[in-house]
């Protein structure tokens, strides 16, 4: 079957008629997401992300449902309140940016979303906006860091979700200055042009040795991705798993993730792999069956227990070159 942008939308809107009749506090809907792009699919895979705002309860913050093997929903339940005041979202990024593109609203109970999007999309680009979005990011990142090195977790997993935390708040706030928050998927694409754009590639080459970048992905990239796939499936199957690794998401990330591999940089697949399976593992109360193949995966990209402080180190540096560059781009204009 032709997945194309058409065959997205339809479904988003049947998605949400379907809900108006059995949710009938639903207020409004609009789409976010990759639907916003020219082109939404990765590997010939997408999701449809929307969001449904309620008047006054959700009944759950997030949901993913089949669609197709290809296509997943990705449904966040927000409320009205998450939206007041309105001119603060433009200091929101995640709430923000979608709503500074028109053509998006699905459904719109007496124009209450039209409002919204008309406010926040106000001066949205101003610069101190901008810097309202970005300065929170970077500021959670270094103190990230801080715990990292006061109080680390016991755990070395705990570790390593902390230290990816911090590297993807510090590259959110830098490329925050042109453009939406990355996604998990297209996190190093994205990231890469918009360096580019800002001027700065030599920020995604000091990504690259932080995350262990080599030539040996292309080697044993196939393994690696066989055992996530098995892994991803493992935990579908054995625990309650969080919305993002439900089983409809298993196309998702396995063929975007190979389409990435078999791709000009395959680096590129670094980012959702490490993070998807790390995520995985961080679900599971048990040992999974591609354990030795997740630990191969760290030892290539240099993630162990005996180099946290050198990481750590590494990191200090690198958020101190991002620190630099926004306080670059204040100065630039202005402030």
């Amino acid at each position: 079957m032709r997945i194309t942008k058409n065959f997205l939308h339809k479904a988003a809107l049947d998605t949400v008629k379907l809900r108006t009749r059995s949710e009938p506090d639903l207020h409004a809907a609009y789409l976010t997401g990759s639907l916003l792009s020219d082109d939404p699919l990765l590997g010939g895979t997408t999701d449809i992300d929307l969001v449904l705002v309620h008047k006054f309860l959700a009944p759950v913050a997030r949901e993913t449902l089949a669609l197709t093997p290809e296509v997943s929903l990705d449904i966040l339940h927000k409320t009205t309140s998450d939206f007041e005041p309105a001119r603060q979202l433009r200091q929101n990024a995640l709430i923000g940016y979608p709503l500074t593109f028109y053509h998006i609203i699905l459904y719109d109970s007496d124009h209450w979303l039209e409002f919204i999007q008309s406010t926040v999309s106000a001066e949205f680009h101003r610069a101190d906006h901008v810097l309202a979005r970005v300065n929170p990011l970077l500021h959670s990142a270094r103190e990230i860091w801080r715990t990292l090195n006061e109080q680390p977790p016991e755990k070395y997993l705990d570790w390593l979700d902390l230290y990816l935390d911090a590297l993807s708040l510090s590259t959110n706030a830098l490329a925050g200055l042109i453009g939406p928050p990355l996604t998990t998927r297209r996190f190093m694409i994205t990231l890469d042009q918009r360096l580019q754009d800002l001027g700065t590639p030599d920020i995604y080459a000091a990504l690259f040795g932080l995350l262990g970048c080599s030539e040996e992905i292309e080697i044993k990239h196939k393994a690696w991705i066989d055992a996530f796939e098995g892994d991803l499936a493992y935990l579908s199957n054995t625990t309650d798993a969080p919305p993002h690794l439900g089983a409809c998401r298993q196309a998702y990330y396995v063929s975007s993730i190979k389409s990435l591999a078999h791709g000009k940089t395959p680096a590129y697949m670094v980012w959702p792999l490490l993070r998807t399976w790390l995520d995985i593992h961080l679900s599971l109360s048990q040992t999974s069956p591609g354990f030795d193949v997740w630990h191969d995966f760290l030892k290539t990209l240099n993630f162990s227990e005996s180099v946290c402080q050198a990481k750590n180190r590494a990191l200090d540096s690198f958020l101190d070159r991002i620190e630099i560059l926004i306080e670059s781009w204040t100065n630039t204009y202005g402030f």
